[in-house]
């Protein structure tokens, strides 16, 4: 096995959070008509220059792939090294299917007379939108059984803080995944949730946690090498 070709993989888990850090919120703050508290970041590849967006999910999953390649090289014959980086793959593959799938415009943004005020109806959700959820359920669902997989890897090795830094990521998304339950069983209503408004604050605020752990975790795999 070629250890600096494993570095050079796992260093691409470094890269990939700052990259789509850096371009989410520069977008965030500069597209006209954007909100951090009312828009998703997912609403960002929508509109004109909506391809930036798009090319930075993909670009960070394919990032998150070679760090998956990195984190199989990494963990060979340890513990967790079956599923973490089949768990890691899936999650660096929704990525990638998210930014070739966009939503459909809600929440006033893009701004056009034609863009809801508030979420469209389930039945009204086109084909693209659809495939966007669900990679990005199935993504953030793998991620976090990814990270509990390694923060039982570095509990074996007996490295307590990255195993419970490890776990940050896992806890983050399961509260998100609370939060917007409760959003959706309280707007189930077609008409209601054509003008409801949803705070997207606290899914902007687990996003540096989940990259910013994940460039963590990146950066003691590949110094462990």
């Amino acid at each position: 096995m070629n250890p600096a070709l494993t570095r050079h993989l796992l260093a691409a888990g470094i890269l990939a959070g700052p990259l789509v850090l850096a371009v989410d919120f520069t977008l965030a703050l500069t597209r006209e008509g954007f909100d951090l508290r009312r828009h998703a970041s997912s609403q960002l590849a929508l509109g004109d220059g909506g391809w930036m967006q798009s090319l930075n999910f993909v670009v960070a999953g394919l990032l998150m792939l070679a760090f998956t390649l990195g984190l199989h090289r990494a963990l060979r014959s340890q513990p967790g090294g079956r599923w973490a980086p089949r768990l890691m793959a899936v999650f660096a593959l929704s990525h990638v299917g998210v930014g070739l799938f966009s939503i459909d415009p809600a929440f006033g943004f893009p701004p056009s007379p034609g863009t809801p005020a508030g979420l469209p109806a389930y039945d009204q959700a086109s084909f693209h939108a659809v495939l966007h959820s669900l990679f990005g359920f199935v993504g953030f669902i793998a991620l976090a059984a990814a990270c509990a997989v390694l923060a039982w890897h570095f509990h074996r090795r007996g490295d307590r803080g990255w195993s419970w830094l490890a776990l940050l990521p896992t806890v983050t998304v399961l509260l998100i995944s609370v939060y917007a339950s409760h959003y959706e069983s309280q707007h189930s209503d077609p008409a209601v949730r054509a003008l409801a408004q949803f705070d997207f604050r606290p899914m902007w605020a687990s996003l540096p946690v989940i990259w910013g752990t994940l460039s963590a975790l990146a950066w003691a795999l590949r110094r462990r090498r």
